[in-house]
């Protein structure tokens, strides 16, 4: 230790312990004033938290109404699209070849069965007919002769006058006339049904639909008007009964039957034609993946007209479905959804299936029970996941309890 004078160091011990105390208050004041920074950033925070917990509470719940899906029974019908068909379509050609000499119809024409369509030129089958007519009295005569000469020889054998042989001859002469007599017999009646082909007629009631040939042109019953012309000179349809030929769509197709009720609507033509399924093609076209079906309609005024347009609607038995409004449904197709109140009140999105019914309702395939509650609105568009949702209750209605959602 330096030597000091006493008066100096009593000095510089005074002086330590000023500085000494002064480091003791710096510190304090440091401490304190971190720990009043701490304490008001901490007061600040809970601060927040109570006005955004405030903020959270004070929001307001959106008004909706309620409605409940629906289990009933229910025929919803299968509609279809196709055409009326005639009952029966025929291009009625000549019988027998030769010119086409004159046509009795025209288009638009209405005929009964047997009533004249067309005529061939018959001049080479009458002149036919007359030369086999010659033919056959000859063969005729040449019978009865030979018949008139075995009743004589017979005579004559049993006089004992004729021999076997002359008998024998005589008969076999006998059967050559009469197989004589059978062949022209035989060409004269085909050469009288070529003459009574050249005028054809009417197959049943009907209208001419076609006219293709006209006088002048020649046809064959075999390549009709030659060189891939039409076989037909008009064309004659059955329509006081039509056919609506009606596609199915192929799922569909086990729920259709024959005898199933129908309800047909055609372009044009006001009214409904009420009738059922007479055929069910078994078949499914793989190219429209439809099923075709053929209602009968009576046409006694001939009002339809075939080649019209027509949409059908199929009632299959009833079955049990559940049912729901339509507008509580939100959504695009493949992404459906409706909102549901939970035990808190708060809005819960339920996805669902569904298939439109109607205008104002849906079937509900998957997602929802019969008796669940759902909410409906004009407000339901704004509605988010977890709001807290105020169903109101219309004048009249029941509150509905929360059940039913999968």
């Amino acid at each position: 230790m330096l030597p000091f004078p006493n008066g100096t160091l009593q000095l510089y011990e005074v002086e330590q312990r000023v500085t000494m105390l002064l480091r003791i208050q710096m510190n304090t004041f440091r401490a304190t004033a971190l720990l009043g920074a701490t304490l008001l950033l901490g007061a600040c925070g809970d601060e927040d938290a109570s006005e955004a917990s405030s903020a959270t509470s004070t929001v307001s719940a959106i008004s909706l109404f309620s409605t409940r899906v629906v289990q009933e029974e229910m025929v919803k019908p299968v509609v279809g699209t196709g055409t009326i068909a005639a009952q029966k379509t025929t291009d009625v050609g000549p019988l027998v070849d030769g010119i086409i000499e004159e046509v009795f119809v025209r288009v638009g024409d209405r005929v009964s069965d047997g009533d004249k369509l067309f005529k061939t030129r018959d001049i080479e089958f009458r002149l036919r007919v007359q030369e086999l007519q010659s033919q056959h009295r000859l063969a005729e005569a040449e019978a009865r002769n030979s018949t008139r000469e075995l009743e004589r020889i017979k005579e004559l054998y049993a006089k004992g006058v004729s021999s076997v042989g002359q008998r024998d001859n005589v008969q076999t002469k006998y059967d050559i006339a009469q197989a004589r007599l059978g062949v022209a017999q035989a060409r004269l009646d085909a050469a009288r049904q070529g003459l009574a082909d050249t005028l054809v007629t009417a197959p049943f009631d009907g209208v001419i639909t076609a006219q293709d040939i006209y006088e002048g042109k020649f046809m064959s019953t075999r390549g009709g008007g030659g060189m891939g012309g039409p076989s037909g000179v008009v064309q004659v349809m059955k329509i006081d009964i039509v056919g609506a030929i009606i596609n199915v769509p192929e799922i569909f197709v086990g729920q259709m039957s024959v005898g199933m009720r129908a309800r047909v609507y055609i372009d044009g033509i006001d009214g409904v034609y009420d009738s059922v399924i007479h055929i069910f093609n078994d078949k499914v076209d793989p190219s429209t993946r439809s099923a075709e079906v053929r209602v009968g309609l009576a046409n006694d005024d001939y009002r339809i007209k075939p080649g019209m347009f027509t949409r059908a609607e199929f009632f299959p038995p009833a079955r049990d479905v559940l049912t729901l409004d339509r507008t509580a449904v939100l959504g695009i197709d493949g992404s459906h959804y409706v909102f549901t109140r939970n035990t808190a009140g708060r809005a819960t999105r339920v996805p669902v299936r569904v298939t439109q019914i109607d205008t104002g309702r849906v079937e509900i395939i998957d997602g929802l029970d019969d008796g669940a509650e759902v909410l409906i609105g004009p407000s339901l568009s704004a509605l988010v996941e977890g709001m807290p949702v105020l169903i109101e209750t219309r004048p009249g209605e029941t509150p509905i309890s929360t059940a039913g959602v999968r």
